[in-house]
């Protein structure tokens, strides 16, 4: 077994965030018209897409803590994801502690729900499409399959290595 390796973590950390904001994308998608009517009528609870949508106070108590369990589900998936490929590629289950451990204070800090990420790549998602339906089922297949190769090519890729071999080279 090998030592814990801080680059493997700090990319995994990308891709983790990468793959919990594409299943909230996915998420937001399947209830993009519930979520675009709370985000935009919040104060004006008189509109006739809240009350069509949210006839209850509850409706809307219920809503965004069902939106909202996606990325802890999310962080279980990239979680077994990350402990699978570490464990494939004989890496210390530290890496995957560790990564697990700054994931929950990012997740603590409300990094997902505040939008921060979301934010740094709405003019990606935009350029597809005006609709935010369509630009939430775009934003989460090109995220989550990006946060699946990051953390594939976290442990498949050679690039940690590079010195190591350069140097057996020039040796030889």
């Amino acid at each position: 077994m090998k030592k814990l390796n801080i680059r493997v973590v700090f990319i995994q950390l990308v891709g983790m965030i990468f793959l919990i904001h594409g299943i909230l994308q996915l998420r937001f998608y399947t209830v993009a018209e519930e979520f675009i009517c709370a985000t935009s009528h919040f104060q004006d609870e008189k509109s006739e897409c809240w009350n069509r949508l949210f006839p209850t106070k509850d409706a809307i108590f219920n809503f965004l803590p069902s939106i909202y369990i996606w990325i802890f589900l999310g962080l279980s998936l990239g979680i077994i994801l990350i402990a699978f490929l570490n464990w494939k590629n004989k890496l210390s289950a530290l890496n995957t502690i560790l990564v697990s451990i700054v994931m929950y204070i990012i997740l603590r800090l409300k990094f997902f729900r505040k939008g921060v990420f979301s934010r740094l790549f709405d003019n990606i998602t935009s350029a597809f499409s005006d609709d935010f339906t369509t630009q939430f089922i775009i934003g989460g297949i090109i995220f989550t399959i990006t946060g699946i190769a990051v953390l594939w090519l976290s442990v498949n890729l050679n690039i940690f290595n590079f010195r190591k071999k350069n140097s057996d080279q020039i040796n030889s």
